[in-house]
């Protein structure tokens, strides 16, 4: 059976080196008979959001079947993620291949009991996970009731600069540099301009149309009033008028 093992040292081990944990590991698959495919080191923390090349190397090779087992000194040189990330097992038994932890026998999928186990580890993960989102949702939800600005501060930047460059001929990215910014936040920030530049158009076109409505409307109404007083003058001018009126009106 051809084994890779996989050893890690973080950068907080002071004074650690890999080759402790592969002359055990290097042992061990001499007592069960196993041919050594490769040896994956490095020296880097396995938190956060720090790329971590042999581990993405090996994990690639064994998706590839090129070795059987992977074999690891303990969980953590694996992963200090916790069961978060068991997941990678989960992957590599996908794969047919086996994971074994010299440390902890019962991470072990070369047996039945660790078989029995690997479900049972992943459905805890994924509980834990849901937990943790919905502590997150909570909080959220919490901070909006109270008023509180969710995410990062708006960046704030003069527009008229960004007019005065962008006029320059220069690019967006060119803009952001200058300006210290995303180029993203250029390009939002001059979007929101053209909107603004639009709604001032419309609004302006609106306020000529309502203000030549109003003023169709007291012309009207002047027409009406004089009209009204025409009539009021001629019936009194011309009494016969009003007799006609009235006739009409019986």
């Amino acid at each position: 059976m051809r084994a890779a093992i996989y050893a890690r040292v973080s950068t907080d081990d002071k004074g650690q080196d890999v080759e402790n944990q592969l002359i055990q590991l290097r042992e061990y698959c001499k007592a069960k008979g196993y041919e050594i495919y490769r040896e994956y080191t490095e020296y880097i923390t396995g938190t956060g959001k720090k790329r971590r090349p042999a581990f993405e190397e090996m994990m690639e090779d064994a998706r590839k079947r090129r070795f059987d087992v992977l074999l690891v000194w303990s969980y953590d040189r694996f992963s200090r993620a916790g069961l978060k990330d068991i997941h990678y097992i989960s992957d590599l038994n996908e794969w047919g291949v086996k994971f074994v932890s010299y440390q902890e026998s019962f991470l072990d999928t070369t047996t039945e009991m660790g078989e029995l186990l690997l479900p049972i580890f992943a459905w805890i993960a994924k509980q834990e996970a849901k937990k943790i989102s919905e502590r997150t949702k909570a909080g959220l939800q919490r901070a909006k009731s109270e008023g509180k600005s969710l995410g990062r501060p708006k960046v704030e930047i003069n527009g008229d600069i960004i007019l005065k460059l962008r006029n320059e001929g220069k690019s967006l990215a060119e803009i952001a540099e200058e300006l210290q910014c995303s180029k993203e936040t250029v390009r939002r920030r001059l979007m929101e301009m053209a909107k603004s530049n639009q709604d001032n158009g419309a609004a302006a076109a609106q306020g000529k149309e309502g203000q030549e409505l109003a003023l169709v409307q007291a012309d009207s109404e002047i027409s009406k009033r004089v009209e009204s007083k025409t009539n009021e003058i001629s019936v009194v001018m011309d009494p016969s008028k009003n007799s006609e009126q009235n006739s009409r009106n019986q």
